[in-house]
């Protein structure tokens, strides 16, 4: 049974984050991947608002100056140089990190296989396999979906979305982060849509819902989306899903088990985003490594927490739809403010415009109700 240093479980942003860091600053350590799905597949696009320095940068699917917002016939477009929106696909940072792995003599990446159970050792785990086979490591970087049952104010992000490719498009620089849908389910629903070049475009029907959206019925939402824009089946390259926890996940680090990418808290519960928060802990934990500490784990700001909280129960408001919420979130704070709050980058003074763009009535009582649901 061979040992390593760290074995990552699941072969995720996270993952590819810390290992291509490590790998560039020619760490001595050993490591083993544990993936049970095929990791030559593209099944995820992460986005954020940048500029971000992480190790993908070349790999960048494409990047906008320009996002809007919008709700029946009104449009709410914003603009920044700065801070643009940018697109990397699952794929391409799979492929740069296999590379970077299989260039290591002591680094194995075991793909097509699931760890069934772990057994603690004098120094570290002992990790059985689902194909009988078992490795040994001093650390264990666990990135498994968490099992969670989230409460009020807390939601979950369910999506479908389908990259499609077609001629029509216009070759635009402009992204549509939200598209607010009128429909009978709580509490939102929109269309993402990103174009990516004049003939290609990633579309998602998205929810934010106290529940797990159900799949089939997101489906016949996008499906019907398309169709309604002469969108055929043919013309779709792939598909992609998720459930996105919308909730403030503790980090955990004990007895040499760390869990990292969402099961460690780097998602932003307010907005879903992740993966510039995976970048901040990725330098952090590699830069201790490369000194020759232990790993560190993921942080998570209790203000921002706290906002969020406050934020996401007013959505539930029945007295200020959550369409109208968000159109003037992104009408009346500057964009590059913005930008900056959502990425967890906000100086003071972003967090105070963001506070005065929002209804200050619905605000208030929202934070009075947060804080029932939290003493309660």
């Amino acid at each position: 049974m061979k040992t390593f240093d760290i074995a990552f479980i699941g072969l995720g942003a996270a993952a590819m984050s810390l290992a291509s860091r490590l790998a560039q600053g020619h760490w001595s350590g050993s490591a083993v991947f544990i993936e049970p799905a095929d990791t030559q597949r593209n099944d995820r696009t992460w986005c954020g608002w940048g500029p971000s320095d992480h190790p993908f940068q070349d790999q960048l699917t494409r990047t906008w100056t320009q996002w809007a917002v919008s709700h029946a016939d009104t449009s709410i477009i914003r603009h920044s140089a700065q801070t643009p929106y940018q697109m990397l696909t699952a794929g391409a940072l799979r492929e740069r990190s296999k590379a970077l792995i299989d260039q290591r003599d002591d680094w194995q990446c075991l793909s097509a296989r699931a760890l069934k159970n772990a057994d603690r050792t004098a120094n570290g785990w002992q990790l059985h396999l689902d194909d009988q086979s078992s490795v040994h490591a001093h650390w264990v970087m666990d990135a498994r979906a968490p099992t969670l049952n989230l409460k009020r104010p807390w939601l979950w992000q369910s999506f479908i979305g389908v990259e499609v490719k077609a001629k029509g498009f216009s070759d635009n620089d402009t992204v549509r982060l939200m598209d607010f849908i009128d429909d009978d389910t709580p509490l939102v629903s929109f269309i993402y849509e990103l174009p990516i070049n004049a003939e290609q475009r990633l579309i998602e029907f998205t929810r934010f819902t106290p529940e797990r959206a159900d799949e089939n019925r997101l489906r016949e939402a996008l499906q019907a989306h398309l169709s309604a824009r002469g969108i055929s089946p043919e013309q779709i390259l792939r598909e992609e899903s998720g459930h996105l926890p919308m909730a403030p996940i503790k980090p955990y680090c004990q007895a040499q088990w760390m869990r990292i990418g969402t099961a460690g808290g780097s998602m932003r519960p307010a907005t879903g985003y992740a993966f510039h928060n995976i970048q901040r802990w990725a330098n952090a934990c590699a830069n201790a490594l490369l000194a020759g500490n232990t790993p560190i784990p993921p942080r998570r700001s209790g203000l921002m927490d706290w906002l969020d909280g406050i934020f996401l129960e007013s959505l539930w408001q029945s007295n200020h739809p959550p369409a109208k919420t968000f159109m003037r979130l992104f009408e009346r704070t500057p964009a590059s403010a913005l930008c900056r709050f959502l990425m967890s980058q906000a100086r003071f003074s972003d967090v105070c415009r963001v506070l005065l763009a929002l209804p200050k009535r619905t605000m208030i009582k929202a934070a009075f109700r947060y804080h029932q649901h939290n003493d309660s």
